[in-house]
């Protein structure tokens, strides 16, 4: 996972860092107040388990919202702020991190909503990619295979996240590039790499697991025992959410960097060098529509840049 120079880069982006624990972490106790609200509400006028359901709706749209438009602007500018130090080694001096990252994204692709549509299909692309791995095992008649499979595509799944992220930081690294020509570069690259980059994503599945049960457990010391303390279900089940949420954010704002760093360090050592295979990309209008969808774009761009 290239331990030593994740963490060293993940350093050098402390600033950063620090903004995303002070979002993560505020937004964690913003839903744990909002779900121990919604708990009381329910005990207040007796409206059963329908009321706090459809709290959790509300609250899942708002995450959704908030994750698409808020923590995906803050991911896509820590990205361009570790494309750089990988690719340069450093930042220019006096630097606002957090500015710059935003501004080279917003230069980059001018609009927002371009950098949602080029993330939406590599991320579906990258499923498509994934579910063909996992498929063999399904056909091969070996007892137990097929717990080995669903681990196989759990892990998988997992990893489109960072190897998405990885692909958007190989797309900043090549400004003079079109994004669609650059996002159908990266997507053949991957599918060439897979091996390497999938054993990485095996390695982030367990450290985020093993993450979230550490930090789960050393925040259960004081939130638990403010629990133990607490009179009525309603602040029990407060402190218990708190220290869940808590937990995870604490994984998303100090460990996700690290994957990330991790994928994109990954990557770029592994495609270093070489160009996209006209056979891969043959194989993956096969696997995936969206795979020609790219590709048709990348095609219409090039003939209207020309």
């Amino acid at each position: 996972m290239h331990f030593s120079d994740s963490w060293k880069i993940l350093l050098q982006t402390s600033p950063y860092l620090f903004f995303r624990i002070t979002v993560y972490l505020g937004l964690g106790i913003g839903v744990g107040i909002y779900l121990g609200f919604v708990f009381f509400l329910t005990k207040l006028f007796g409206a059963g388990g329908w009321l706090f359901l459809i709290g959790l709706a509300v609250l899942w749209g708002l995450l959704r919202l908030i994750r698409n438009y808020v923590l995906y602007m803050i991911q896509a500018g820590h990205i361009a702020v570790i494309t750089e130090l990988v690719q340069k080694g450093e930042l220019p001096p006096g630097v606002n991190q957090v500015r710059h990252g935003k501004e080279t994204v917003t230069r980059l692709f001018k609009e927002t909503s371009v950098l949602f549509v080029v993330d939406q299909l590599v991320k579906g692309i990258i499923r498509a990619v994934n579910r063909t791995l996992v498929s063999f095992t399904q056909i091969i008649p070996i007892p137990g295979l097929e717990n080995l499979a669903r681990l196989a595509s759990t892990v998988f799944n997992f990893s489109v996240t960072y190897v998405d992220e990885a692909i958007f930081s190989y797309n900043l690294a090549r400004p003079g590039e079109d994004i669609w020509v650059s996002a159908k570069r990266g997507i053949i690259l991957y599918v060439q790499n897979w091996k390497p980059i999938l054993k990485t994503a095996v390695g982030l599945a367990a450290v985020n697991l093993l993450a979230f049960v550490v930090f789960f457990l050393v925040l259960l010391i004081p939130f638990g025992s403010l629990a133990a303390l607490a009179q009525g279900e309603g602040w029990k089940f407060f402190w218990l959410v708190l220290t869940v949420v808590l937990a995870y954010s604490l994984k998303l704002a100090l460990v996700n960097p690290f994957s990330l760093v991790s994928m994109i360090l990954t990557f770029n050592r592994a495609v270093a060098g070489q160009e996209p295979n006209l056979e891969w990309e043959e194989k993956l209008e096969q696997i995936s529509g969206k795979f020609k969808e790219l590709k048709e774009k990348a095609l219409g761009s090039a003939g209207f840049s020309s």
